[in-house]
């Protein structure tokens, strides 16, 4: 067959087929299709509006089931992770008090000891002597004072002479304290309570005063040390609550409160120290672990919508707002995030209902069913919580 009558076939069954739409249904069938129809000669029925028709134009065959969640009020919150230190609440190197020789070592690598206990003991047998030496000079001060007491009331001893010999009974007490506080130094005290780090001295071993005995730490509260950025300088303060985590116990939050915040933004840094407190009763933090440290910092009120009914499109973020049984679209700026919700800039109010599920078949004014509304913190049919 010549390709001029394939053509003139084809042609004549599409117009058959629009014809026959038009003459079967007439409602759903284009204007100019109808008039078609008509002119060839078909018969069209008459029919006025198709309401299903009408209502699959307008999104779809009846009223759209839709789960719906609420639009609630929240603050926009900054959060700042950074890495911290800890230290304990009290932290010193112990030194050799004198020079001199160790006669005894009197603790043990990680004892706990209480303010004043004896940790270092030095060879004293010169400062003992030298305590026996002023003691005796002392005592026969004192004998001849009173002596020439009695005589200069007998008026057989000056005034001279008596408070020559209270001078020289005042120096010689002064030399006896002078020998006290010298065997004194010959051991070593704890100044707190704490506990002791490894020895790093022995016996027999000569030190001085620049000698390091042991580290001394007061572990009953230990201090995070952490800096803060300077953008958000001015709002820590004393007693805000953070969080700390160390991977020395994974999974595992100490609450902690800001005990010391530094004078000064460190110029190198720019940042700003600040201590956190963490009650270690327990002594299961020790100084010198790392923590992450959790800081929140509460900022503006904001409307809070669940994740779930954030859609998208070419001009930006939007929800659909249910009201009488129809929706309405309206366009959100975000704001910020948290726990299942998203934060947005949004004429919408606290209490009023969007759509989380069924948004396939949505136009602005469709007419909707609620099939579930879900509330706060419960699972949606779709799995998400919001």
């Amino acid at each position: 067959m010549a390709l001029w009558k394939q053509a003139l076939v084809a042609m004549l069954l599409v117009v058959g087929a629009l014809a026959g739409w038009a003459t079967l249904s007439p409602a759903t069938a284009p204007t100019a299709i109808v008039e078609l129809a008509a002119r060839v000669g078909l018969p069209v029925a008459e029919t006025g509006p198709d309401p299903a028709a009408g209502a699959a134009r307008r999104g779809g065959f009846g009223p759209s089931r839709v789960v719906v969640g609420s639009v609630a009020q929240s603050r926009e919150e900054t959060r700042l992770d950074v890495i911290g230190t800890a230290e304990a609440a009290r932290s010193v190197t112990l030194f050799a008090p004198d020079d001199g020789l160790v006669r005894a070592v009197l603790f043990a690598p990680g004892d706990r000891v209480e303010a004043g206990a004896p940790l270092l003991s030095l060879d004293d047998r010169e400062q003992r002597i030298a305590l026996e030496r002023a003691t005796i000079a002392a005592d026969l001060a004192r004998d001849r004072a009173a002596r020439l007491q009695s005589l200069a009331e007998s008026r057989s001893a000056s005034a001279v002479q008596l408070e020559e010999a209270q001078a020289a009974l005042a120096e010689a007490r002064t030399q006896v304290a002078a020998a006290e506080l010298a065997l004194e130094r010959r051991t070593l005290d704890a100044p707190f309570a704490g506990r002791l780090g490894l020895s790093q001295v022995e016996i027999g071993q000569r030190v001085s005063t620049q000698t390091p005995v042991a580290a001394l730490d007061d572990r009953g509260r230990i201090l995070v040390r952490f800096p803060v950025p300077e953008r958000l300088a001015a709002r820590v303060a004393r007693g805000d609550t953070v969080l700390a985590q160390t991977a020395a116990y994974p999974g595992e939050t100490f609450p902690a409160t800001v005990a010391e915040i530094d004078s000064r933004v460190d110029p190198d840094s720019r940042a700003l120290p600040v201590r956190a407190e963490i009650a270690n009763g327990d002594d299961r933090l020790r100084p010198g672990m790392s923590f992450t440290v959790t800081l929140a910092f509460p900022g503006a009120a904001r409307v809070a919508v669940p994740a779930q009914a954030l859609q998208w499109d070419r001009e930006g973020p939007y929800v659909w707002r249910v009201a009488n049984g129809a929706v309405t679209q309206v366009r959100v700026a975000l704001a910020g995030r948290a726990e299942g919700v998203v934060l947005v800039e949004a004429p919408l109010s606290a209490g009023e209902q969007v759509v989380l599920e069924g948004v396939q078949r949505l136009r602005d004014g469709a007419e909707v069913e609620i099939a579930e509304e879900v509330v706060p913190g419960a699972t949606s049919p779709g799995g998400q919580r919001s």
